[in-house]
C-alpha cells in the first residue's frame, strides 16, 4: 500500500528541506491540463496488462505528479508495484524522472524505494551530476540509507564537486540530511563548492537547502552562517516559494546563527503574503523560526497566530505534538520581545500547546534512558554543591529543591533562587555534531524563555561535565558554567575549595 511520508517525530525539525513544496508549485504553476480521470484510467490500464516497461512507468508517474494526482493511492499503489517489480532494468533516465514524480507528488512506498537504492548504486557511473542530485534527494526524502549508495555517491561528490551546479550541490547535501546520513568530507566539498564558483550561481532556494540540511545535520559552523545568511537576503526574490525560505530560516534558527537583518525584513514581508499558502505545520515553524532569529513584526505574528489557532480549534490534532511544543516556545517568545503588543494564539489553544510542551519534555527524558537519568541526576547534584552543599542530607534536600516554576508557570528543572541562575543540562543530541559543541535552537530558545524571566541559563554540556574526573571537579565545572552566564560565583568558588571533613563536628 502507498503510504504519504509522514512527519518526522523528532523533537524538532522541519521535515523537508522544502523543495518537494516547491517542485509541487512548480509542478502546479506550469499549469499543465487534461482530464484527469482519463489519464487515471489510462495508467491502470497500462498496469493491468503487466510487464510495463520502466520508461512507461516513469512517464505514468510524471503525468500523475504534474496533475497532482497525489490523492489516488491506488493507482499510485500499483506504480509503486510496477516499479519494484521492473527495478533492474530501469535506466538512468527513466529511475530519475519515476524518483523526481515520487518525490514531487509527496507519496511513497519504503520498501520499494528502499529497494531502488540497488539499481541507483549501479547506474551510479552514468548519472549525470543533475540526475545524480534528483535521485539522491528522492531518496533521502523518503529516509533511504542505503551505505553503498551514499558512499558511492560521496566519493564523487568529493572528488568532482566543480561538475556540480549549486543547486545539484544542495540537492545532494539535503539528501544526505533527510536520510540521517552526516558525511563530514561531502558536507566540506559541498560548502567548498558553493564558497568557490558554485556559489555564485547559487539561488535563495539552493541556499535555504543547504542551511537546512546543515541544520538537520547539526552542523553549526561558524564561519560559513553569516555570509550564508547575508546570501539568502540577497538572493531572496518575490519568486521563491516561502517554503523554501522557511527551510532556511529554520536551519539558522536551528543552528543559533544570527540572520541577517535584510534578510529578516524581506522574509517577514514574503511570508506576510503567503500565510495563507503553508500549511499549519509550517505557519508554526515560521512563528518558532522568526521569534528565535529576534524578529519583531506585530503583523507578521498576528496573520500566522491567527491562522494557526483557527486550525488547531478545528482539529487539535492536526500537526504533530512536536510541533506543538515549538508553538508553546514561539507564542512565549513573542510575547516576551513584544509585550502588551504581541499578538496571541486563542487562550484554549495556548494551553494546549504548553501542555503537550510539557509531555514532549517528559517523553524526551524517557528518550534518553537510563544514561540521560544518571546525566542529570549528577549535574543536580553538583549543582547542589555548587551552591553551597556539604554533607549528604544537605545534597539531597538541595537536590529536592532544585526544580522551580517561575511567576507565569514555566517549570526549571534546576533552579538556584539566591543566584537567579537556572542550571540547564544539555544531553549530546541537543548540541552541534561541529566543533566547538554549541547548543541547538530548542536549547537556545529555553535560554531565552528563562532570561526574560530573570534567570541566568547555565549550559551545561554532557560531553565536558562527564570528563570530570570526581565529584568536586564536576561541581566547580557547574560554577564556571553559572559563570559564564554571568552569575557572580566568588563566594560558592572560594567554600568550594575550602578543606571538607565529612566526619568534623
Amino acid at each position: 500500500a502507498v503510504t504519504l511520508m509522514p512527519s518526522s517525530g523528532d523533537r524538532r525539525g522541519f521535515t523537508s528541506s522544502g523543495t518537494r513544496a516547491a517542485a509541487a508549485a512548480a509542478a502546479a504553476q506550469a499549469q499543465v491540463s487534461g482530464d484527469l480521470s482519463g489519464v487515471l484510467a489510462e495508467v491502470e490500464a497500462l498496469l493491468s496488462r503487466g510487464g510495463t516497461a520502466p520508461k512507461d512507468i516513469a512517464d505514468a508517474a510524471m503525468a500523475l505528479a504534474y496533475l497532482q494526482a497525489r490523492g489516488d493511492r491506488r493507482v499510485w499503489g500499483k506504480l509503486f508495484e510496477a516499479a519494484a517489480a521492473a527495478k533492474a532494468d530501469f535506466d538512468a533516465a527513466s529511475l530519475t524522472s519515476f524518483l523526481w514524480a515520487a518525490n514531487t507528488a509527496g507519496v511513497g512506498h519504503f520498501k520499494t524505494l528502499y529497494e531502488m537504492a540497488g539499481p541507483a548504486a549501479k547506474l551510479l557511473p552514468s548519472l549525470s551530476p543533475a540526475q545524480l542530485a534528483v535521485v539522491v534527494e528522492a531518496l533521502g526524502a523518503a529516509g533511504v540509507n542505503d551505505t553503498e549508495l551514499l558512499k558511492a555517491v560521496s566519493g564523487r561528490v568529493v572528488s568532482k564537486a566543480g561538475e556540480f551546479s549549486a543547486a545539484q550541490l544542495a540537492k545532494v547535501l539535503a539528501g544526505f540530511a533527510a536520510a540521517g546520513v552526516p558525511d563530514v568530507a561531502m558536507t566540506k566539498a559541498v560548502l567548498a563548492g558553493l564558497g568557490g564558483k558554485a556559489g555564485a550561481d547559487a539561488s535563495a532556494k539552493d541556499i535555504s537547502q543547504v542551511l537546512w540540511a546543515l541544520a538537520k545535520a547539526g552542523r553549526a559552523d561558524a564561519s560559513v552562517l553569516p555570509a550564508m545568511s547575508k546570501a539568502l537576503g540577497a538572493k531572496l526574490s518575490a519568486a521563491d516559494a516561502p517554503q523554501d525560505l522557511l527551510a532556511g530560516l529554520w536551519g539558522l534558527a536551528q543552528l543559533g546563527a544570527k540572520a541577517d537583518v535584510g534578510l529578516l525584513s524581506k522574509a517577514a514581508g514574503a511570508v506576510k503574503g503567503a500565510v495563507g499558502d503553508l500549511s499549519t505545520e509550517q505557519q508554526i515553524y515560521a512563528a518558532w523560526s522568526f521569534a528565535l532569529l529576534g524578529q519583531a513584526d506585530k503583523e507578521l505574528y498576528s496573520s500566522l497566530f491567527t491562522a494557526v489557532g483557527a486550525a488547531l480549534s478545528a482539529s487539535a490534532d492536526c500537526v504533530p505534538v512536536p510541533v506543538l511544543a515549538c508553538l508553546a516556545e514561539a507564542q512565549l517568545l513573542v510575547a516576551d520581545r513584544m509585550g502588551g503588543q504581541a499578538p496571541k494564539l486563542p487562550e484554549q489553544v495556548l494551553n494546549y500547546a504548553l501542555r503537550m510542551h510539557s509531555v514532549v519534555g517528559d517523553a524526551a527524558k524517557v528518550k534518553a534512558g537510563s544514561a540521560g537519568a544518571a546525566f542529570r541526576a549528577e549535574v543536580a547534584e553538583a549543582t547542589a554543591r555548587a551552591a553551597g552543599a556539604r554533607y549528604k542530607p544537605e545534597i539531597a534536600a538541595a537536590v529536592a529543591a532544585l526544580p522551580k516554576t517561575t511567576a507565569d508557570g514555566l517549570p526549571m528543572e534546576m533552579a538556584v533562587d539566591s543566584l537567579k541562575v537556572a542550571v540547564l543540562p544539555v544531553d549530546v543530541a541537543s548540541l552541534s555534531s561541529s566543533s566547538p559543541r554549541v547548543p541547538l535552537g530548542p536549547v537556545l530558545a529555553r535560554a531565552e524563555l528563562l532570561k526574560a524571566r530573570g534567570y541566568l541559563p547555565a549550559i551545561v554540556a554532557a560531553p565536558e561535565f562527564n570528563a570530570q574526573p570526581n565529584a568536586t571537579a564536576k561541581a566547580k565545572f557547574v560554577l564556571a558554567a553559572i559563570k559564564a552566564a554571568g552569575g557572580n560565583v566568588t563566594a560558592l568558588e572560594k567554600k568550594l575549595n575550602e578543606p571538607f571533613d565529612p566526619y568534623a563536628e
